[in-house]
């Protein structure tokens, strides 16, 4: 069982708008990323039967820094996940109300480019190297890699550099988001930049490149196969299911990677506005995830 305990907000954001809830939305920040999720494991394991418990092996881990990248808890992650045969993952449903079993992964890189400054009327004689120029250049070969039938897109953030219009760019920076539905593309990027970094060094540019990848939550044959059984167990007990890929990145991503069956998006139902100040959650929906989670536990105690 996965969920996160931290926000993308800094500290004092719970001061300023402190959590409240009226008939229908629980507000505050992370109301809805992930704390309703977070909070509802602790439910579901302080309401789960003893017999359940002693015929399954059930970690709970609550992430301090999924919304970095999870860059140190994955390691915690593997360790579990290679052990592991299901994760259920409690970020929230779906304003629809459906879970996920299928996720893109995704490929961040932060580049920074490092030119020659000089005046622009003597380019051709002071050695002057553009690195907004440059940067341009990357932009276009970047985006052109982009690829619809693939489901991998390419996205400018942020592009920034030089320090006037009339001085050649010394420095410039872009950050890259990069989303994938195959886990074979971030090989055809990786060997991309690396081409793109020596054309770059040759034209007397520096460059300095961070990168950070969570791969795509696929679904597998057997991803498949264990929705459709819960699928099949959940409408024979009139319990609502539904599910639908998603384009944002969990930890699910990670956990699949290991090998083991994650079904994502089984916390409360959200209320929109993730990641900025209008976040809310459909609170009420708590009580048909909690019980919705207990019937699956059973399931798997029931056929181990």
């Amino acid at each position: 069982m996965i969920g996160h305990i931290d926000t993308v907000f800094p500290l004092g954001t719970a001061a300023e708008r402190p959590f409240r809830y009226d008939d229908t939305y629980a507000y505050g920040p992370g109301s809805s990323d992930i704390k309703d999720g977070s909070l509802l494991m602790y439910y579901i394991i302080k309401e789960l039967p003893a017999e359940l418990n002693e015929k399954l092996n059930i970690v709970v881990v609550f992430n301090p820094g999924e919304e970095i990248g999870s860059i140190y808890s994955r390691y915690v992650y593997a360790d579990y996940a290679k052990r592991t045969r299901y994760a259920f993952v409690y970020e929230g449903a779906s304003a629809a109300g459906a879970s996920c079993a299928e996720r893109k992964g995704g490929i961040v890189y932060t580049v920074r480019f490092k030119g020659v400054a000089g005046h622009c009327g003597y380019v051709f004689t002071n050695g002057a190297k553009s690195a907004v120029h440059e940067m341009g250049r990357w932009i276009v070969a970047l985006s052109d890699m982009q690829d619809e039938e693939k489901g991998t897109s390419v996205n400018i953030g942020t592009a920034h550099g030089g320090i006037g219009k009339n001085t050649v760019a010394p420095d410039a920076v872009m950050e890259v988001d990069i989303r994938i539905k195959d886990n074979s593309e971030p090989d055809r990027f990786y060997a991309a930049i690396a081409h793109f970094t020596e054309e770059a060094k040759s034209r007397g540019i520096g460059i300095e490149v961070e990168r950070r990848f969570k791969p795509a939550l696929v679904y597998t044959d057997e991803v498949r196969a264990y929705v459709e059984h819960v699928e099949e167990i959940t409408k024979a007990a009139g319990i609502p299911f539904s599910y639908a890929p998603r384009g944002g990145l969990s930890d699910a991503n990670i956990l699949a990677s290991y090998g083991c069956i994650c079904l994502d998006g089984l916390g409360p139902t959200t209320g929109g506005g993730g990641h900025s100040p209008n976040e809310k959650t459909q609170y009420k929906t708590a009580e048909h995830f909690k019980n919705l989670s207990l019937f699956l536990m059973k399931d798997i105690a029931d056929n181990k």
